[in-house]
């Protein structure tokens, strides 16, 4: 029952077998490319932030780690076909024919978003928009050109959930906290080492 519900709603998302032009390069580029940007906003709160932001950005990346681990984990005890796999729409992204669930890509993006939600950093408490709303772009596009179903998104947002609480909960505010004072011993050395002995005047 589920999966028929499953396959009903990907076909009535899935994109046409001669899509083209500029609709097939805007999805490609969604569901290749845009799952960069949620890296690149956790180097932008740690360049930019305040302690609380770089507390924020660990907390966000290892929520992400274990999600990902999680996911590779699971494709590898279950296997779910992938819709072009199961000859029901076209492989736009030439991927490979390995588990689907849940996807990669949103995993990553889900576990970024629920993480900042449940952590927000003081300067910036909406930052969690932006990796959740990609997350929800990327799925569709990775449902859209055939290469996911709409559960294998759905158990990404599910899997990047659980991963973010444990790495939000208290258990792990000490890790947390010392893997970011260790990572801004090593970032700020550099610019320490560069600056004037004030001892030595």
């Amino acid at each position: 029952m589920l999966e028929s519900v499953n396959q009903s709603v990907f076909q009535s998302l899935s994109a046409p077998h001669d899509l083209s032009g500029g609709a097939l390069l805007f999805a490609l580029v969604l569901a290749q490319w845009a799952v960069l940007a949620g890296p690149a906003l956790l180097i932008f709160l740690w360049v930019f932030g305040g302690a609380d932001e770089r507390r924020a950005a660990v907390c966000a990346g290892l929520s992400a780690l274990l999600a990902l681990g999680v996911a590779a984990t699971i494709s590898n005890l279950y296997f779910h076909p992938r819709p072009f796999m199961d000859g029901l729409a076209r492989n736009y992204l030439q991927h490979g024919p390995d588990s689907s669930f849940p996807s990669d890509h949103a995993t990553l993006l889900f576990a970024l978003g629920w993480s900042l939600a449940l952590m927000p950093p003081s300067m910036s408490p909406r930052a969690w928009v932006i990796p959740m709303t990609l997350a929800i772009a990327v799925g569709w596009s990775r449902v859209f050109l055939g290469a996911h179903y709409p559960l294998d998104i759905f158990g990404a947002g599910v899997v990047g959930f659980a991963s973010a609480l444990f790495l939000t909960s208290a258990r792990c505010a000490g890790v947390v906290r010392a893997l970011t004072d260790l990572g801004i011993r090593f970032y700020d050395w550099p610019l320490s080492a560069l600056r004037p002995d004030r001892d030595a005047r």
